[in-house]
């Protein structure tokens, strides 16, 4: 056979290898003389739409426009490069770089060193890819392993994933795996166990489960079916979480709704409410609304509106706002109470109480209680006791040498 074949438009022909190059006419088919593969040693020219009935072997294949359809595999040793053109594979596509303007779909395994899509990937089977530039959406059925994946529209990849970097502009769903930095601009959703180093998205997140540390960034909503371990998060809106959580930081702009214990080595703080099924231990609380926990334990717990404990709330200094309501004990070295603001049984070494604020039992070692206060309870302290005007007490201050054991 020639070094070189041209084969003419709108032609059907059989060939086994060609040595050189060929180049396919417009509308036209080639399929295997015997057995179920061609082999090219050069570069395939793709002049229109055009059809391979086999598996096809080439050094390189191009093409400016067109729907290229090949039945079989697809194995090319250097480049594809359909400037315009639409490329479909039924079987495996293997390449080191593949440039495709439209879409690219593939019936089994992709495999390439780098890929360059205009519009669509699909991929039915695993796509191993180092470096993937897509403009509009990514579908894998299987896994999906690679160095970057930067995509405009959106990544569905129902496998588990190994990615370096994940960029998409919308919307991007994989079935777990490990991720090291996350940036989506809209919606990120894990079916599967997830690692990740650093998660960054606009819009939600839902997460089945967590494994490792990492920080994470979302605007509005953070959901975790699982346990959640990580470094630092900063919710703008509304985080759930199933699991037990453990992290260093949080901060959450909404609501913070969890159904186990968390641990916070650092900063908790809460714009608005945080509900803990469990118990919460924590450097420093801040919660703007309301707090609810089994125990809340912090060196600093500072809550705006209400605080609810089963167990009390024990920390190094204690404050609740003005008009709030704490239910439970508080032990604390420090305890400030609002104006206007109601506890229940409070133990401290020093108390400070505003106008017009209640409580029902106090043990502490100082206690400042200003003009207004009402105490339905004992009254004990060690060392000094100041009292404002209107001072209201059902029995009578008593000063004690010991205060009594506090719950907690």
């Amino acid at each position: 056979m020639d070094e070189n074949l041209k084969i003419e438009e709108r032609t059907t022909i059989e060939i086994d290898t060609v040595e050189g190059n060929l180049v396919v006419g417009e509308h036209s088919t080639i399929k295997a003389k015997e057995g179920n593969r061609i082999v090219v040693r050069g570069t395939v020219e793709f002049q229109g739409d055009c059809e391979v009935l086999s598996s096809l072997e080439a050094r390189s294949l191009d093409g400016e426009e067109g729907d290229i359809h090949v039945v079989g595999d697809l194995i090319v040793e250097e480049s594809i490069d359909l400037d315009d053109g639409k490329l479909t594979v039924d079987g495996e596509l293997q390449a080191a770089d593949v440039e495709v303007g439209r879409r690219l779909k593939v019936g089994k395994d992709l495999r390439c060193k780098h890929l360059s899509i205009g519009g669509r990937l699909e991929v039915d089977g695993d796509a191993q890819i180092d470096e993937t530039d897509v403009g509009g959406s990514v579908s894998v059925h299987g896994t999906f392993k690679g160095r970057s994946l930067d995509v405009g529209g959106s990544v569905d990849v129902k496998g588990v994933v190994e990615i370096g970097e994940l960029d998409v502009g919308g919307r991007a769903e994989v079935g777990g795996g490990d991720i090291g930095e996350i940036d989506v601009g809209g919606t990120f959703e894990s079916s599967g166990k997830l690692r990740f180093q650093q998660i960054d998205v606009g819009g939600t997140v839902r997460l089945a489960a967590v494994e490792g540390s990492g920080s994470i960034s979302v605007g509005g909503k953070l959901d975790v079916d699982g346990s959640m371990d990580f470094d630092e998060m900063d919710v703008g809106g509304i985080v759930k979480i199933k699991g037990p959580v453990k992290g260093k930081r949080v901060r959450v702009g909404g609501r913070l709704a969890t159904d186990n214990d968390v641990v916070i080595e650092g900063e908790l703080k809460v714009g608005g409410s945080a509900e803990i099924l469990g118990s919460l231990r924590s450097g420093e609380v801040e919660v703007g609304g309301s707090l609810k926990a089994e125990t809340c334990l912090g060196e600093r717990v500072e809550v705006g509106g209400r605080v609810e404990t089963k167990k009390g709330t024990k920390a190094k200094e204690f404050e609740i706002g003005k008009r709030g309501r704490v239910e439970g004990p508080i032990v604390a070295e420090r305890v400030k109470i609002g104006n206007h603001a109601e506890a229940e049984d409070v133990y401290a070494d020093r108390l400070k109480m505003g106008e017009d604020s209640s409580a029902r039992n106090i043990y502490a070692k100082q206690a400042i209680l200003e003009s207004g206060c009402e105490v339905t309870g004992e009254l004990l302290y060690v060392e000094s006791l100041e009292l404002g005007e209107g001072v209201r007490s059902r029995s009578e201050p008593k000063k004690v040498e010991k205060l009594p054991d506090p719950p907690l």
